[in-house]
């Protein structure tokens, strides 16, 4: 049975969900564990789990600024799955969920890829920079290792698309809060009401937005328009090397706002 189910149930219940990101390698291999112990510890969900990436088409400033830092360091594929599997050994009910970009799907060889996605305990990828369109090079190996294909829906998401998003995706799907790149800055599509009503009439898969959301403030103006959950990420990678003793009171604060 899918982990996913562990959100599911929740919001059935009344309730949304907080799933923060966490940078594997950023600023060094223990201190991302650290950082996703911590989490797990606060109370969390799920987790969105990163692969760092030299030019990361999605992310804003910080993430890619600290992407580079832990390639500098060191970090390689490898490392990541070792790690992610320390990190399922933390718990085995939150669904991780790993970002990543499709050269790196590609570079280690897509069946390669998904087995080892299901070695290590992942429950889903997102991969930004491939369209529902291409859903069909990566699905069948995807099903195959029982790992779901998360996909974005965005502000300017038709109907017709968001058909086509149902049909491929599966554990939730990301709602992006506004057109661009992430950060912790507030500037949110005036759609975002009619775009969770849409993804609702397509799909029975929780809605999760992130983009801009890094406050309990602003988790809870996204759960009154309608998101299921957000994703905090920027704000995280922040306080991983400015303040990482804040990160625990940053994630209860988070998951009290999100509480139904």
């Amino acid at each position: 049975m899918s982990r996913y189910k562990f959100i599911s149930d929740k919001i059935a219940g009344g309730g949304h969900i907080y799933m923060p990101y966490v940078l594997l390698g950023y600023p060094d291999l223990e201190t991302s564990f650290a950082v996703a112990k911590t989490l797990i510890e606060s109370g969390v969900h799920g987790l969105e789990i990163g692969f760092p990436f030299r030019d990361p088409a999605a992310d804003g400033p910080v993430i890619e600024k600290a992407g580079n830092i832990a390639i500098d360091n060191g970090f390689k594929v490898n490392d990541g799955f070792a790690l992610i599997k320390k990190i399922r050994a933390l718990s085995n009910d939150i669904p991780l969920t790993l970002m990543l970009y499709y050269n790196m799907v590609l570079a280690r060889g897509i069946d390669k890829f998904f087995a080892d996605c299901k070695d290590a305990g992942v429950d889903g990828v997102l991969i930004p920079d491939m369209p529902p369109e291409r859903a069909d090079t990566v699905l069948d190996a995807a099903r195959a290792n029982d790992v779901d294909l998360v996909f974005i829906a965005a502000p300017t998401t038709t109907a017709e698309r968001m058909d086509l998003i149902a049909s491929v995706a599966g554990g939730f799907i990301y709602v992006v809060t506004r057109m661009g790149i992430t950060g912790t800055s507030e500037h949110y599509s005036d759609k975002l009401a009619a775009l969770f009503s849409l993804i609702k009439s397509k799909t029975d898969l929780p809605a999760i937005a992130g983009f801009g959301v890094s406050t309990p403030e602003q988790a809870q103006k996204m759960i009154a328009a309608g998101a299921d959950g957000v994703i905090t990420g920027s704000k995280i990678v922040e306080m991983t090397t400015q303040n990482p003793d804040l990160i625990s009171i940053h994630t209860q604060d988070m998951v009290k706002a999100v509480k139904g």
